[in-house]
């Protein structure tokens, strides 16, 4: 779905369902993943909204948080069970602002540590698969080529192709849980945000798929 709403509209044929409003830092992964995610779990309990930035130059932490400000402002008749996730990665810009941001809104938030390919590489690999060298490689991500860093090359090993771009998402989505348990299994209870390699991303994929 993208941002350009009808001032005031109103959320028809969803009502019966909790809604569930995710706005990322990335403008073309992230809103695709979501979307069929949710489209794939068929789970009648909640309608996702997968927002899209018009702007793909405006991916600051502040930007994505707008957009659900957007949301909010333009639609009337949102409840009070309504959840609103802001996807980001922990390099972005002033990370540790958009979490008091965010908890000034009541929106949540989940990052990935160093990126969101961490939480896509998880739904194929347990990190226990590697190396300490190698973790540490994924944890720098440094650029191995002009369009691709080391994640996107472990990706691209496993899958024989990877586009971030253009996401193939039955790559991925039907490992969910495989993702979602060996997200949480290193993940920093208590935390914000992940300080070694990880992922929140699987609180809200958990939400989308969970039926009851």
């Amino acid at each position: 779905m993208s941002r350009k709403f009808t001032s005031r509209s109103r959320l028809s044929g969803v009502r019966d369902a909790k809604m569930i409003v995710i706005a990322s830092e990335g403008a073309k992964t992230e809103p695709k993943y979501f979307r069929n995610l949710a489209s794939r779990a068929n789970n009648s309990k909640v309608k996702v909204y997968a927002l899209e930035r018009e702007d793909v130059t405006t991916s600051s932490p502040k930007h994505v948080i707008q957009m659900l400000d957007d949301f909010r402002d333009e639609y009337s008749d949102l409840e009070e069970d309504d959840e609103f996730w802001v996807v980001v990665d922990v390099d972005c810009w002033d990370l540790s602002e958009a979490a008091q941001l965010c908890h000034q809104k009541g929106y949540n938030l989940a990052v990935s540590n160093p990126c969101i390919e961490i939480w896509l590489l998880l739904h194929l690999r347990s990190l226990n698969d590697y190396s300490q060298d190698t973790l540490d490689e994924f944890q720098r991500n440094p650029k191995v080529s002009s369009t691709r860093n080391r994640l996107d090359m472990e990706l691209l090993e496993i899958l024989g192709e990877y586009n971030k771009s253009n996401l193939k998402t039955d790559q991925f989505l039907p490992y969910v849980e495989d993702a979602i348990r060996r997200a949480k299994n290193i993940d920093d209870l208590g935390e914000r945000w992940p300080n070694n390699l990880g992922s929140k991303v699987y609180l809200v994929a958990e939400k989308i798929i969970k039926k009851s």
